[in-house]
């Protein structure tokens, strides 16, 4: 193999996906334990259902739009201009 002619695509998304894998693991994570929380507290009724629905899912939404992939490095920027 000469030096230089394989591509190196993996490392520009390495960063991103462990991003968007942690947000997946942290936002799942919330919603199960509020429905755990939920079933042992004992709720029964419909309402209050709904209301733990609301705060399994609302939650996760708002901070999935102020959580943002991290800014790409001077390094990632350089690679990617030599390329």
């Amino acid at each position: 193999m000469q030096l230089g002619t394989a591509e190196h695509c993996a490392g520009g998304y390495t960063r991103f996906m462990v991003t968007q894998n942690a947000k997946l693991v942290l936002f799942a994570g919330w919603a199960i334990v509020v429905c755990l929380a939920a079933i042992a507290i004992g709720i029964t009724s419909v309402p209050y259902w709904m209301v733990v629905a609301c705060v399994a899912v609302v939650p996760p939404l708002v901070a999935r739009s102020f959580w943002h992939a991290p800014e790409r490095t001077i390094s990632e920027s350089i690679n990617d201009a030599r390329r």
